[in-house]
């Protein structure tokens, strides 16, 4: 699984309900993309703006033509920018199709008063949810030395705001994942995945 689709699992529950608001989770799987494609080499920071790196596929759809937008990009743009703009993409929605089409998630068009309200996706791939969550707890409970991917996603799920719902099985989870922010302060695509909350949240009506 790629870390947007980790993210996605542990984003839902069982029963398919969000844990994040939409913003978070659109933010969250912005960053998760850049931070796949920053594990496989294909990206860098150059001053503050975002380029790219090499010249093999990356292997999947989605993330090569993530590859082909940044380098035709006519300006430099900044992780935080190319997050925002992800973020109104789509792109989860199709992430959550094509997990939903591999058995990953179920599909369920939640009805409220015989309205289609919502869509929500209960997690069918158990197995993976928890591991993923595991991995993640590890990284901020042992001392083994997590490797590049476990701290990658562990710093999407304290940026994004799932660290409650993460750590809170595993002690005081404000502790954990101040400690797993500690660990990955270096981490730039969740580090702008931060900010964007931060900033849709100041902009938000009271």
């Amino acid at each position: 699984m790629t870390l947007a689709e980790e993210l996605l699992l542990l984003a839902h529950d069982i029963r398919g309900k969000c844990r994040l608001a939409p913003a978070e989770l659109d933010s969250g799987v912005g960053g998760a993309l850049l931070s796949e494609l920053n594990l496989a080499g294909r990206l860098a920071v150059e001053g503050a703006v975002l380029v790219t790196a090499g010249d093999a596929s990356a292997g999947n759809p989605i993330l090569d033509g993530l590859l082909v937008e940044i380098a035709a990009s006519p300006r430099g743009r900044t992780p935080q920018e190319w997050v925002t703009r992800l973020r109104a993409s789509g792109l989860g929605e199709r992430l959550l199709t094509r997990m939903a089409e591999s058995g990953q998630v179920d599909v369920d068009r939640h009805r409220t008063l015989g309205v289609f309200a919502e869509t929500r996706y209960p997690v069918r791939d158990i197995v993976g949810l928890w591991e993923a969550q595991q991995r993640v707890v590890a990284a901020v409970t042992t001392q083994s030395a997590p490797d590049r991917r476990t701290l990658a996603l562990g710093a999407l799920v304290a940026g994004t705001g799932l660290g409650k719902a993460v750590f809170s099985t595993s002690g005081n989870w404000r502790a954990l994942r101040e400690r797993m922010r500690d660990m990955t302060q270096d981490d730039w695509a969740a580090e702008a995945v931060r900010r964007v909350i931060v900033a849709e949240r100041k902009s938000a009506p009271v």
